[in-house]
């Protein structure tokens, strides 16, 4: 089968079944695909063969677009399809599924830090960065005082002691 072979072909199928855009999209999609495949070095029929029938892939798209489940649908080689009886099982299991997120919510439990958690790790880390930050800018806070203003106070000490010193020195 040929590439226009299959695409007409899925185009019958399409016809009626889903909007005017999805088909569209569809012949597209595949018309992409079968030339990028063709590009990359396959064969035009070898692509199509991979791709299967058109009839089949129509049906998945049609179901697809009137919201069936794909595991709700077997499809068959002649391109017919039969329910499967899966859909009441799995809203048996979507309940019990509510269910449980339900008293999940309920139950919720309050917060209890682990002291060994990943978490407690890097709060550890971020306490002892912070701390040296605090210390480093405490003693930056220290010198500039001593040197603001204990150093001219030592100064003029000095120079007084100096002045007593001479002044009172015997001759």
């Amino acid at each position: 089968m040929t590439k226009q072979e299959f695409l007409q072909e899925l185009k019958q199928c399409l016809s009626g079944e889903v909007s005017p855009e999805s088909l569209m999209d569809s012949y597209r999609y595949y018309d992409n695909y079968i030339d990028d495949c063709v590009r990359g070095g396959k064969s035009e029929e070898a692509v199509v063969e991979e791709l299967g029938k058109p009839n089949l892939i129509a049906r998945s798209i049609i179901a697809a677009q009137s919201g069936e489940r794909a595991a709700d649908i077997e499809y068959t080689e002649d391109g017919k399809t039969k329910k499967v009886k899966r859909r009441e099982n799995t809203q048996k299991q979507s309940g019990q599924w509510e269910e449980k997120e339900q008293k999940i919510k309920k139950e919720k439990k309050p917060f209890v830090f682990n002291p060994f958690a990943w978490y407690a790790k890097v709060l550890y880390v971020l306490i002892f960065i912070l701390a040296i930050v605090l210390v480093f800018f405490l003693l930056q806070g220290l010198i500039w005082v001593v040197v603001t203003f204990a150093v001219p106070i030592l100064l003029i000490l000095g120079i007084i002691y100096l002045v007593m010193y001479f002044s009172n020195r015997p001759k």
